[in-house]
């Protein structure tokens, strides 16, 4: 059954075909192409990757079964960083490339939403963290890396995109138990306050747009902060099955 409101199952049986179909075309064509392009190829690579990740969880996937499409990602990240740090790139392409925005720091909070999730082992964590990188740029990633044991970390005083997500850091700055109330509070302003971010209102576009809106990032730290999510866990934009998953101590 799927997850969503706007769209059907079929719907998300042709996108995941999609998706999948065009990272493998992608890949095949990488080494053919010169720095400039690899770098763009990989972008976008990893834009189809998480897509279908979200896409196979809108459309109603179990989360124990979504451990190849997680994993995926994780392979398609080390690809990228080990591609960019091996070929040339003007200094303003490869900022546009490394660079912490929106969009990425909520495809990173939301990969290691799955990550937890599914109990992948704590080295693999961390290794996807130092990946992810951008140490002392924004609070949440920064206290993940600390609950996985990278003590040396500075962490951020708050998130890189505060209009966004401070509702979020001040979840996990509150006593124990305000963090429910609080936690609802953030997941039910979630959607509106994610406007900036290019997928917004995507349901209203064109045919494929569309992948789910969900907040993965408020299950990511509802499962590291034990927090009590029965509030939202019916919530029209928030993953429960990832922190039912995790809960049941399924991997």
């Amino acid at each position: 059954m799927v997850r969503q409101k706007f769209k059907g199952f079929e719907y998300f049986l042709r996108l995941v075909d999609f998706y999948a179909r065009v990272i493998a075309e992608r890949l095949v064509g990488l080494d053919s192409l010169d720095d400039n392009g690899k770098a763009g190829s990989l972008y976008d690579i990893g834009d189809y990757c998480f897509r279908l990740l979200v896409s196979r969880y809108s459309r109603g996937d179990a989360v124990s079964d979504m451990h190849n499409s997680v994993f995926q990602m994780t392979e398609l990240l080390t690809l990228k960083c080990k591609t960019l740090a091996s070929i040339q790139l003007g200094k303003d392409v490869r900022q546009m490339y490394e660079r912490l925005d929106l969009g990425t720091l909520y495809e990173s909070l939301s990969l290691l939403a799955f990550m937890v999730s599914l109990r992948f082992p704590v080295a693999e964590i961390r290794h996807v963290l130092e990946l992810i990188g951008h140490p002392g740029e924004d609070m949440m990633l920064d206290q993940v890396a600390h609950i996985f044991g990278d003590a040396s970390r500075k962490i951020a005083p708050q998130s890189k995109f505060p209009k966004v997500y401070k509702g979020l850091t001040d979840v996990i700055g509150a006593p124990p138990e305000q963090r429910p109330a609080q936690l609802k509070n953030f997941v039910e302003g979630w959607y509106r306050k994610m406007k900036p971010i290019s997928w917004h209102n995507s349901h209203q576009g064109a045919e494929g747009a569309y992948f789910g809106y969900w907040c993965f990032e408020a299950a990511l730290i509802a499962m590291l902060f034990n927090i009590d999510d029965t509030a939202v866990l019916d919530h029209p934009n928030y993953p429960g099955d990832l922190t039912r998953n995790f809960r049941a101590g399924s991997g």
